[in-house]
């Protein structure tokens, strides 16, 4: 059995494997050994099977160092903030008592929202109090005691 004889279909077995592994995902993580099988593929009947192989990831690691940095950029996904992203860091005032057991409210941009303590909070905030929102939890403002009264 001579290996020369196969390597057509092993390069051949390859780039469909690496092209399928590239559709299944999102992100890029075979394109570049596609490229390289597919050069391999192409030499493959004049060349020994070493040289293919050097050849394979040559042209592999060339794509994948030229390419990479550009193609992440192009397929960075547009992440969009919703209004709520911009809750965090807000500092808002309570418009009525908050404890670790008890919900209180706090009001933003004419909206009552309700609001509870970090868990990590024994504090009781006191209405008319400034409040932190560090988080959103479900439907609810997760907020810390800043210290300062209105």
């Amino acid at each position: 059995m001579n290996i020369e004889e196969y390597t057509i279909w092993i390069w051949l077995a390859i780039f469909v494997i690496t092209i399928i592994v590239e559709a299944a995902t999102q992100d890029l993580v075979s394109i570049w050994f596609s490229l390289g099988s597919l050069v391999a593929l192409a030499i493959s009947g004049f060349s020994a099977w070493w040289a293919e192989i050097i050849v394979f990831l040559v042209v592999s690691v060339i794509a994948l160092i030229l390419t990479r940095p550009i193609m992440k950029r192009l397929m960075q996904r547009n992440e969009r903030k919703t209004n709520t992203d911009e809750f965090i860091g807000k500092k808002l005032k309570a418009i009525s008592d908050i404890s670790k057991y008890d919900a209180g409210e706090v009001k933003l941009n004419g909206i009552i929202y309700t609001a509870i303590l970090m868990e990590d909070s024994y504090d009781t905030i006191a209405k008319d109090s400034i409040v932190e929102v560090v988080a959103i939890k479900g439907n609810r403002l997760v907020v810390k005691n800043t210290g300062g009264n209105e």
